[in-house]
């Protein structure tokens, strides 16, 4: 029993993505859970429950379906917003897009909330709840990916929502690619929010640029105060 622990032991080490798969800071993707009732991506929730924000969906209209995957057209419609603001982080959005949907893993089971990256949280309700849809950590096996989707709670979501999420883990994935994740994912969320609302349509390059700074700077605390 001892050598069989041991050799269970180094299987886990050589798999560290296996071993440690729910503790990598930041990179959770949660939806609004009320009753039982999946409501939606948080993101979307907490831009008007927290910021006063509206959630500008004329995008969503003229996004087309054209394409197998809807919630991508709209994910890229939403990132066209930012051209104007920073044309090197619309660009490298569009590149995460392009492959995001062939770097996840579905699966058919719920992902443990072990995540305490969320920061501030502004529930809709007293009974509402967060609940883990995405990890993006890189795993080799049983498939090379980077994203792992509870497709239960995904299936429940509108093609906007699955728009929303996709917007959130590839904003992070930016983030990391700077060198060290932010603290608290609540400065990706706050990007993210900035593009799906009404407040993408008033800021500033500088007012833009400011905010990427406090979020993508290494070792920051990534929840910078927006200005109403």
């Amino acid at each position: 029993m001892k050598s069989m622990k041991s050799v269970l032991f180094v299987v886990l080490m050589s798999f560290p993505t296996l071993g440690h798969a729910w503790t990598y800071v930041g990179n959770a993707g949660n939806v609004v859970v009320c009753e039982d009732k999946v409501m939606g991506f948080y993101d979307r929730f907490e831009l008007s429950l927290r910021y006063d924000w509206v959630w500008d969906q004329e995008v969503i209209e003229s996004a087309g379906s054209t394409s197998e995957f809807d919630e991508v057209q709209i994910a890229a419609a939403y990132i066209k917003r930012i051209q104007r603001l920073n044309p090197i982080l619309y660009g490298k959005l569009n590149t995460y897009l392009a492959t995001f949907m062939d770097e996840v893993t579905f699966v058919k089971g719920y992902l443990p909330n072990v995540l305490d990256d969320a920061g501030v949280v502004v529930l809709p309700a007293k009974d509402c709840s967060l609940e883990l849809l995405i990890v993006q950590k890189p795993v080799q096996y049983p498939k090379k990916s980077l994203y792992t989707i509870n497709q239960i709670y995904w299936d429940k979501l509108s093609t906007q929502d699955r728009a929303v999420a996709i917007l959130h883990e590839i904003i992070y994935r930016v983030a990391l690619s700077r060198g060290k994740a932010p603290e608290s994912s609540e400065g990706v969320r706050l990007i993210n929010e900035v593009i799906l609302s009404n407040k993408v349509k008033t800021m500033s390059e500088d007012e833009f640029a400011n905010l990427l700074r406090l979020v993508f700077t290494p070792g920051s605390p990534g929840n910078p105060a927006p200005a109403k």
